[in-house]
C-alpha cells in the first residue's frame, strides 16, 4: 500500500496544487456580468482553452500530452502499464460525470441569468423544455450577450455539477503533471497546471459551472486516481503478448 501510495504521491501533489489555484481563479470571476463587452482576442482565446479541455479539442491535447510523454524515454513495459491507468481513468472519468449530472441535476449559472430576466420562472425551470425551446431562448438574450459565451450555452445544455473539462483537466495534472514531477520535469508540470487553471477560469468566465463544480470535479479524481492500482501485472502480461514491433 505505501508503495502504491508513493508512485501516486506525485499525481496527488498536482492535484492538492491545482485545489489551491481555485482559490484565485473564484476571485477573479467574482461578480461576473455575463453581459460585459469581450473582445474577439480574449474571447477568442476563452474559447481556445475551454475547447482544449471539450469535446471538441480533448482528444488533440491528449495526443500531445502522449506525444511530450515519449521524450521521457521510459521502458516500453512501464510506458504500456500507465497508459492502461490513463485510459482506466478516463473511462471512469467520463462515464461518471455523466451519472453525477443526472443525479445531482444542479442547473447551469448561465440559467439563473435567464430566470432573472424573466425568460423562464426559475433556473430549475430550464430543463423542463425541449431543446429547441432552450435554445430560443438564449438566442433571445444573444443580443446583450457575447457571441463567446451564448455558442458555448447552445452547446451546453445540461446540468452543471460536475464539470467534465474540470475532471479532463484533473486527469492531466494527475496523470501527465505526476509523471513530468516524478521524473525532474518540473517546467512541464508546472504548465500542465496552469493550462488546468485557465481551463477552470474559463468555465467560470463562461457561465458553465461554479466553484464548487471545479473542486468537486478534482477531488472525485483524486479519490480515483489515489485508489487505482498501478497495473504493472496486468501490463506485463499484455506487453508479453504484443507484437514485436511494439516491444523493441
Amino acid at each position: 500500500m505505501n508503495r502504491l501510495f508513493n508512485n501516486k504521491f506525485s499525481g496527488l501533489l498536482q492535484l492538492a496544487l491545482m485545489l489551491l489555484m481555485i482559490i484565485p481563479v473564484t476571485l477573479l470571476t467574482m461578480n461576473m456580468d455575463y453581459k460585459s463587452e469581450v473582445g474577439t482576442a480574449f474571447g477568442g482565446f476563452i474559447a481556445l482553452v475551454t475547447d482544449s479541455a471539450g469535446s471538441r479539442g480533448f482528444l488533440i491535447t491528449l495526443a500531445i500530452l502522449c506525444v511530450v510523454t515519449l521524450f521521457l524515454k521510459l521502458p516500453r513495459k512501464t510506458l504500456f502499464a500507465h497508459m492502461i491507468v490513463l485510459a482506466v481513468l478516463l473511462v471512469v472519468g467520463f462515464i461518471s460525470k455523466t451519472s453525477l449530472k443526472v443525479v445531482t441535476e444542479s442547473p447551469r449559472p448561465y440559467t439563473e441569468l435567464l430566470a432573472k430576466d424573466l425568460l423562464i420562472p426559475e433556473p430549475e425551470h430550464f430543463y423542463n423544455l425541449d431543446t429547441d425551446q432552450q435554445a430560443q431562448i438564449i438566442d433571445t438574450i444573444s443580443s446583450e450577450v457575447s457571441q463567446w459565451r451564448t455558442r458555448h450555452w447552445q452547446g451546453e445544455k445540461d446540468y452543471s455539477f460536475p464539470s467534465g473539462h474540470t475532471i479532463f483537466a484533473a486527469i492531466c495534472v494527475a496523470f501527465f503533471g505526476g509523471l513530468f514531477w516524478q521524473n525532474k520535469r518540473y517546467s512541464w508540470a508546472v504548465a500542465i497546471l496552469g493550462w488546468a487553471a485557465i481551463v477552470m477560469y474559463s468555465r467560470l468566465w463562461i457561465g458553465m459551472h461554479r466553484p464548487i463544480d471545479l473542486v468537486g470535479s478534482t477531488l472525485f479524481i483524486a479519490a480515483i486516481y489515489g485508489i487505482m492500482p498501478s497495473f504493472h501485472g496486468l501490463a506485463g502480461k499484455l506487453y508479453s503478448k504484443a507484437p514485436n514491433c511494439l516491444r523493441e
